[in-house]
């Protein structure tokens, strides 16, 4: 397995990575009409633009196959002392519970170091089963917010590390 920068032919493969990591993992916390409407397409347009427009992207690749991805970049909250943020991290289910999830936080967290980010900041939607995956690297809890998924409203916890050498040394 390979942890390795996106481009712009990866969209596609992203894209049904991201539908479908939706629908495995939120199939028990959001409406499965919402989940079934989720457009692979769509999702690939967004994906390509955020490639072409130089946003930091890492694929896992398998066998030639694109099996997660993450992505990362400045906090997009200035309410939050954090100056990076995981924006996502997403794995096919088959995927999961194998390491590659750690694989692309690490790389994320590193990718941003040698940007010279200090520190990092990344919402999970509470009842999500990466919750226990975030907190085994130590990071400090946040705040918990409001937000707003298919007309419903739903809890998410920002966990934080304000020293990006500190959880780049849990993955060692």
């Amino acid at each position: 397995m390979e942890i390795r920068k996106a481009v712009v032919d990866d969209a596609l493969a992203i894209a049904n990575v991201h539908v479908s990591s939706w629908r495995t993992t939120y199939r028990t916390l959001i409406s499965e009409d919402y989940l079934n409407s989720l457009d692979v397409q769509i999702r690939e347009a967004r994906w390509r633009k955020g490639i072409e427009d130089g946003s930091i992207i890492l694929v896992a690749v398998e066998e030639g196959e694109i099996i997660g991805f993450a992505n990362g970049g400045k906090n997009r909250s200035s309410a939050y002392k954090f100056d990076g943020e995981l924006y996502a991290i997403y794995l096919l289910e088959e995927a999961q519970g194998k390491g590659v999830g750690k694989q692309l936080l690490c790389s994320v967290a590193k990718h941003l170091r040698s940007e010279s980010y200090q520190s990092m900041l990344v919402w999970v939607l509470n009842g999500n089963p990466a919750s226990q995956f975030y907190e085994s690297f130590h990071p400090l809890q946040i705040a918990v917010e409001e937000t707003e998924i298919a007309g419903k409203t739903f809890k998410e916890t920002g966990f934080g590390w304000k020293d990006l050498n500190e959880l780049i040394g849990y993955c060692s």
